[in-house]
């Protein structure tokens, strides 16, 4: 019988975040899966393994996904097949693997690479998590949306036009993968008039977690911070 992949939703970076159905699998599947940025051709930390750690029990086979963060995608879909076709030989010989994903496994999420290769030929349960969307605004006590509004997702990765056009369609606004961009982002804001508004999240629910005017925000945000725009109506 072949082995069940999951795709574990870990929440933003708190482990207590972890919900009920995830940690119930983290501690009895026997192989665990996770990307591990790689930086100057060196692994670093993997949060989706740190978020796991109080939770796995016993032994478990664990395999890396060394990914370089870039925009060209060719390294990344050798990686995903490379690591793919493992993880289906740990399926067919009737194991159950877990892809750990901080977040929300579909919600910019690495799991949806190893499902798109996988889907058609394996049983396979997605567990959502808390998205980092969802713990930012926590963090800042600040309501996205009310009644008939609508939010915007805009990764910081866009052209200045691409942000500029999104955000003067929409209400509210989320944008994630800052890093660098956060520069940008401040240029297209303040020619909106809608830097003002703009609440500045870096590592929700996690150590070191600040919440800031935009306007005070460092210049080059770590790749866990989020901005967001919110015209939440509350009254």
């Amino acid at each position: 019988m072949s082995g069940v992949l999951y795709g574990l939703g870990l929440g933003p970076g708190d482990p207590n975040l972890v919900t009920i159905k995830a940690a119930a699998i983290l501690r009895h599947v026997p192989v665990i899966v996770y990307v591990t940025p790689m930086r100057n051709d060196k692994p670093t930390v993997s949060l989706a393994r740190s978020i796991a750690t109080p939770h796995l029990i016993g032994e478990k086979k664990e395999i890396s996904i060394p990914i370089v963060m870039v925009s060209d995608p060719t390294s990344g879909r050798q990686i995903y097949d490379e690591v793919s076709n493992e993880i289906s030989g740990y399926l067919e010989s009737g194991q159950n693997v877990a892809v750990l994903c901080e977040g929300d496994p579909l919600l910019y999420g690495s799991f949806m690479y190893v499902l798109d290769r996988l889907k058609d030929n394996h049983t396979v349960l997605t567990v959502p998590g808390v998205s980092s969307l969802s713990a930012a605004a926590a963090a800042a006590n600040l309501p996205l949306v009310t009644r008939n509004q609508s939010l915007a997702i805009i990764p910081a990765t866009l052209s200045e036009d691409e942000i500029k056009a999104r955000l003067q369609v929409s209400g509210s606004a989320a944008i994630l993968k800052l890093g660098p961009n956060i520069t940008k982002v401040k240029k297209v804001l303040g020619d909106l008039g809608r830097l003002q508004r703009a609440i500045y999240i870096e590592r929700a629910s996690m150590e070191g977690e600040k919440v800031l005017p935009l306007s005070d925000a460092p210049d080059n945000a770590p790749y866990f911070s989020i901005i967001l725009i919110t015209n939440a109506e509350t009254d």
